[in-house]
């Protein structure tokens, strides 16, 4: 190559004094990025995945992607604000919680939340990976990983999960949540389906100390997010949908079987012409799945869970009826509680009598009452159990504080004493409900046979038997 070909080439790469300052600044990230990156263990699989979530639009509602709970998403967002803010507070000597754990059934939606949450953080995201086998370890390098970039977040997803697969692993997260103490510029996001498998020195005040309960969601809840998934799915709903009617059956359904739901009824009739009956189908498939057994035992079965509504129809100012389904010799009947949390000692003979209901319906009406009463009898005298034992037995016992079992000193006379008083409030409870099902036999028995008949039944169809 001569010096004037050398000259040609040397003036095409030649950059400005503007494209030389982009040029490295497009390293400089390139070579932070390259810092961040996850080591491999020496199985070749990462301790944690680095998340840059997309950012909200201007337009777009935070943790709107998630429908209900919504006192728990603005305790969420409160937190959220906090960490955005946490060199400020930190300045005036204000410390924000630093762990942050979700908790309750599965399929209720902590997963989507800190989905959510992390898209509100605006900082990094280091997702804990626990596939490796030094489980210890990657917990160290995720914590050093992520003070070094500074302003992150750290998410332990299925906490318990972790927990349980190496005990060396609690130790590991106390002493790595102590070392955040000393910056308040790292967010741990962690979530569990069983809050007593998480020991509770990882939840004292420094560690993970802001405890969020995700409860199921309620039938409106549930209704807004079938709303949804139709939506999603382009469905149209039918003329003679009653929005009420189908919040009352959704009640006590996770929001994962919400979406099975809408997944059910397309599987079985498609995208066009959905009816009510195809819905109310697809709420038993997916709510009230139970193993079928022999037809014959059905009708007893049917007696049993209408006993249940009929009793309950009685005391509509405390309990409202949901549905009844029976497969083979099982059963169940949901009801919704009107005042939740709120127990009167009349609220509490309700409860006790029906559960009772069933077995006396079968005694009375078919002859006998042995087969799938054992939870329905234990349940009552559950509740007779602890408004005697804990509660002091008094008719406005809500009023009166509980009293740990461990804190009373029980002697054997003590005991007996209280068992009698237990056994006296049975006594009067079955007696009281055997008259009343001998009073409503004809009801009973009629909504048995509708049952029977349709195997499942929505609100408005066992009140229109029983008025």
């Amino acid at each position: 190559m001569n010096d004037e070909e050398q000259m040609m080439i040397d003036e095409e790469i030649e950059l400005n004094d503007e494209e030389l300052e982009q040029l490295e600044r497009d390293i400089s990230e390139v070579e932070e990025e390259l810092k961040l990156q996850a080591p491999a263990t020496k199985e070749g699989t990462p301790s944690y995945e680095l998340v840059y979530a997309s950012k909200l639009s201007e337009d777009e509602e935070p943790l709107g992607k998630v429908i209900g709970h919504d006192n728990q998403k603005k305790e969420l967002l409160s937190v959220i604000e906090w960490f955005k803010n946490s060199k400020q507070l930190k300045a005036k000597g204000v410390s924000i919680p630093r762990g942050v754990l979700l908790f309750g059934e599965p399929g209720n939606g902590k997963s989507l939340l800190i989905k959510e949450s992390i898209r509100c953080c605006e900082a990094p995201v280091f997702i804990f990976q626990g596939e490796q086998s030094n489980v210890v370890e990657g917990i160290v390098e995720t914590f050093r990983k992520a003070r070094e970039a500074g302003h992150a977040v750290i998410v332990f997803d299925e906490l318990d999960l972790l927990i349980n697969k190496e005990r060396r692993v609690i130790r590991a997260l106390q002493e790595n949540l102590d070392g955040v103490e000393s910056s308040d510029d790292i967010l741990v996001l962690a979530a569990t389906n069983s809050l007593e498998d998480i020991p509770y020195p990882l939840m004292r005040h420094g560690r993970l100390e802001k405890l969020i309960k995700i409860p199921y969601p309620t039938g409106e809840e549930a209704l807004k997010l079938l709303k949804k998934h139709f939506n999603e799915f382009n469905l149209a709903f039918p003329k003679d949908f009653d929005d009420e009617e189908v919040a009352l059956s959704l009640n006590g359904i996770t929001c994962a079987g919400v979406k099975a739901v809408v997944n059910d009824l397309v599987l079985r009739n498609g995208f066009e012409n959905i009816a009510c009956e195809m819905i109310d189908n697809s709420i038993f498939n997916i709510t009230d799945r139970v193993k079928d057994t022999p037809e014959e035992d059905n009708i007893e079965v049917a007696i049993h869970e209408s006993s249940h509504a009929v009793v309950a129809k009685a005391f509509p100012q405390y309990f409202l009826i949901n549905r009844l389904n029976i497969s083979g010799a099982s059963g169940q009947f949901h009801a919704k509680e009107v005042d939740k949390g709120f127990w009167p000692y009349e609220k509490v003979v309700a409860d006790i009598k029906i559960s009772m209901a069933g077995i006396l319906a079968q005694k009375i009406i078919c002859g006998r009452g042995t087969r799938g009463c054992d939870e329905d009898l234990q349940h009552a005298r559950i509740v007779a159990y602890n408004m005697v034992n804990m509660c002091g037995y008094s008719s406005c016992w809500e009023t009166l504080p509980v009293i740990r079992q461990s804190a009373r000193v029980e002697t054997p006379i003590k005991r007996r004493r209280m068992e009698r008083k237990i056994e006296r409030l049975l006594k009067k409870c079955e007696k009281e409900t055997a008259k009343y099902i001998k009073s409503h036999k004809e009801q009973i028995v009629k909504l048995g046979q509708l049952l029977f008949e349709k195997k499942h039944l929505k609100s408005s169809e066992i009140l229109s038997v029983i008025g």
